[in-house]
């Protein structure tokens, strides 16, 4: 099993997402939340479960989908993942 961190970026992501999803729905924003934190045990187990991101022509760097959202996190070493961003699917990555 891997062990996760996040980076600073992902952090004010998921805390901005939520928020913006919350203001709209408590009940949504509870529901993405769970299912944000399912897809992130599944990758601590499975690493290379996500696909390679399209925009990046990097190996080690993946995404899973939660929701409208991109969960894009990179495999340092077998043992670890870091989750470096959430984009939302209908922007470009580099916003």
């Amino acid at each position: 099993m891997a062990g996760v961190t996040w980076a600073k970026e992902a952090r004010e992501d998921l805390d901005a997402i939520f928020l913006r999803i919350e203001g709209e729905s408590s009940a949504y924003a509870e529901k993405w939340i769970k299912d944000l934190f399912k897809k992130i045990e599944l990758i601590e187990k499975f690493p290379h479960l996500g696909r390679k991101v399209p925009e990046v022509n990097l190996v080690n760097v993946r995404e899973v989908f939660a929701g409208k959202y991109r969960v894009l996190y990179g495999i340092a070493k077998a043992d670890h993942v870091e989750i470096l961003a959430i984009r939302h699917t209908a922007k470009p990555l580099s916003e």
